[in-house]
């Protein structure tokens, strides 16, 4: 099952329409990060919940809780590592590693992929397709995805990333 995620309408906005492979409105996403006990909420067309990730702690490695129609489901915690990044996902024990600078990221429980979420589209890799195989995963998957770009847009943020370190300065 393919979805698409528009991120950066996530990230200015707090709400995005989250869309299947015919572009037909799937979800609504929405919230926002930064601080604790942020969050953000997936629902259905109609308004119901269906899921909520909700940031626990603050710092480098922020740690998020993952709920599934009300019961918590897993904590999400980003681990530090050399040339890539890693996550995990605890009680679902998904291994999830991806690459910020390519957008591309892989998850997996044990052996078998759970997930795939990819930049698509316009230069700017503003928009994600996240390629779920089990429909039982998809709530989980698309929840997870917003906070790996909640990782993204914090590593575009910081000025020794992007390059030069000379943007708009005069001498």
């Amino acid at each position: 099952m393919l979805y698409y995620i528009d991120a950066l309408s996530l990230h200015d906005s707090g709400m995005t329409v989250v869309k299947d492979d015919h572009s037909q409105p799937a979800f609504i996403l929405n919230g926002r990060h930064g601080l604790t006990n942020d969050s953000f909420n997936l629902h259905t067309i109609s308004g119901q919940e269906l899921g909520e990730i909700r940031q626990k702690t603050m710092g480098v490695s922020p740690r998020y809780d993952l709920f599934l129609a009300g019961q918590k489901a897993g904590s999400v915690k980003k681990m530090l590592g050399v040339w890539h990044e890693f996550v995990f996902v605890s009680d679902l024990n998904w291994l999830i590693f991806g690459n910020l600078l390519a957008n591309e990221y892989h998850i997996y429980h044990g052996v078998k992929t759970v997930t795939t979420i990819a930049a698509v589209g316009a230069a700017t890799s503003t928009t994600f397709k996240i390629d779920i195989a089990d429909p039982r995963n998809v709530h989980a998957g698309l929840l997870v995805a917003a906070v790996l770009d909640r990782w993204r847009f914090v590593h575009l943020a910081n000025p020794l990333t992007r390059g030069s370190l000379a943007y708009g300065t005069t001498v």
